[in-house]
């Protein structure tokens, strides 16, 4: 990969989970060999990428090249078109790796029209990066992340359910980092009634803490839930009306629904990353229905012994049948692993 273009992945890293509905993108400008600007899109509603680079130029760009991680935008949304910003700044040449799949974008046919040149360098990594938000932008559904801790025989908990402090401290720091760039995080009524969790996002200068939504089937809600002081309003899809005298207190959702139906009302509701952290039984849920697109384990060196306490609990009878995943990253968190896997 490019020198420049690698740069501009990491911009894009950097923000990768807090632009909302709107893609992580990362730009670099260069002018006779040096880097004269580079910047990264902040936040839904927010500048460009491309914009933000421009806007940092130490020098005059025009006949400068820019490159960027996803081709530029040529419509007017939130923010008007980068196309605009980079013709009236004089750019030469424009370099992007991955194509916008958004059929409104027409980026390098408009720029090319205007004289720049324009050079789709397609790379293998950027594609994968930018592979979960094309296919939520599709789906009409958010990216989902299911999460769990697991012992190193691949328990979930006990053998009686107990399952606090599997891992150690960085573990469970790095989920809050993890929830920190997710817009929700999920969890099911068992959770919620049985560890009454705060759902919070607690890292060092504070943290955007995911909006809390709760699976609670016909369970009952309680006065005493900490969710009721989360900063975000919780959604809570329910089967039972009695929970109905708390929908001043939460976005009461009661009714039988679909895994799919819940998270079609989520991404109208804005969450277009989701953060799951249900028990067995709901990432179970997800994993059979093929609802996700990332599964993070957390393994501690323990060993509980017998347990039916699962990652996946569905009965599989043949190799072929089993799930099969991408292993995207292998991390050491003290004692403890952290792996990343994407669905094959």
């Amino acid at each position: 990969m490019n020198h420049y273009m690698k740069m501009a992945l990491q911009l894009a890293q950097m923000t990768s989970g807090q632009t909302g509905t709107n893609p992580a993108v990362g730009a670099v400008i260069v002018k006779d060999g040096k880097i004269i600007g580079m910047g990264a899109h902040l936040g839904y509603g927010e500048p460009h990428a491309e914009r933000q680079a421009l806007a940092t130029c130490n020098t005059d760009p025009a006949g400068s090249d820019m490159y960027v991680t996803l081709e530029p935008c040529s419509h007017h949304g939130k923010t008007p078109p980068c196309t605009e910003a980079i013709i009236a700044a004089g750019i030469k040449k424009v370099y992007y790796a991955a194509k916008d799949e958004n059929v409104k974008v027409r980026g390098h046919e408009v720029l090319s029209a205007a004289g720049v040149q324009v050079a789709h360098q397609q790379e293998a990594e950027i594609d994968r990066f930018y592979h979960p938000f094309f296919t939520h932008l599709k789906r009409k559904s958010p990216i989902i992340t299911l999460k769990c801790a697991m012992s190193l025989d691949g328990k979930l908990a006990l053998c009686d359910g107990t399952s606090k402090w599997i891992t150690g401290e960085s573990a469970r720091y790095n989920v809050h980092e993890e929830r920190h760039v997710h817009d929700g995080i999920l969890v099911g009524g068992t959770t919620l009634l049985r560890d009454n969790p705060r759902l919070t996002a607690r890292v060092y200068g504070g943290g955007n803490s995911p909006v809390p939504i709760i699976l609670l089937g016909d369970g009952v809600l309680h006065d005493h839930l900490h969710i009721f002081d989360h900063d975000s309003r919780p959604i809570i899809f329910t089967t039972n009306e009695m929970n109905m005298k708390y929908s001043d207190r939460c976005d009461l959702r009661v009714g039988e629904r679909p895994l799919e139906e819940v998270l079609e009302v989520l991404y109208e509701a804005g969450i277009s990353t989701l953060f799951v952290e249900g028990g067995g039984s709901i990432l179970t849920s997800f994993i059979e229905q093929e609802l996700y697109d990332r599964i993070i384990l957390y393994i501690a060196p323990k060993l509980f012994g017998e347990s039916g306490h699962g990652l996946y609990q569905s009965q599989i009878s043949k190799m072929e049948a089993a799930v099969q995943l991408d292993l995207e990253k292998v991390e050491s968190l003290e004692s403890d692993l952290k792996l990343t896997y994407r669905k094959a």
